[in-house]
């Protein structure tokens, strides 16, 4: 009775360990995502961005995914145009409810940003653009796809 007990108890924690170190589905879903982002030409990397806060009442920082697109043949340097952060801050002048300035962009800036954003169906938490690629952080939703990432980022370049 007992070494059937032992047998058991061996079994189990082997099985549980096993399906322990099996991806969620949440995990399985992500993967799939940044596959297909880097397949369609995006550069994915993990990033913190650290707000200045005194600059613009944007206090919190931003952990998370950035699905990057190179303007072609131009991948160096390149000086920041506009950055726009998917939190309320001080500036927020033209852009939607909860999205404020990070570095101030124009009116049409941000009416561009309006209209990109009715398409890619997800949170932005953070969009860089500069003169030689563009980068977007996204809250990576169910319903977020890599060709809306990347037609959203082509919008901007």
């Amino acid at each position: 009775m007992i070494t059937w007990l032992i047998v058991g108890a061996v079994v189990m924690s082997l099985f549980g360990s096993i399906y322990w170190l099996k991806p969620s589905a949440r995990d399985t879903r992500l993967a799939k995502l940044r596959f297909e982002a880097i397949r369609a030409g995006l550069q994915i990397r993990q990033f913190t961005f650290k707000p200045e806060s005194a600059k613009n009442g944007v206090r919190d920082e931003v952990p998370g995914t950035t699905y990057t697109l190179l303007r072609a043949g131009k991948q160096q340097g390149g000086d920041l145009k506009f950055r726009i952060v998917g939190q309320k801050g001080w500036d927020a002048e033209g852009l939607p409810e909860g999205y404020s300035w990070h570095d101030q962009g124009t009116a049409a800036d941000a009416e561009r940003f309006k209209q990109a954003l009715a398409a890619v169906k997800d949170h932005i938490l953070l969009l860089e653009v500069y003169d030689n690629r563009v980068t977007l952080m996204a809250a990576e939703g169910k319903e977020a796809t890599a060709d809306a990432y990347k037609s959203f980022l082509s919008g901007f370049l």
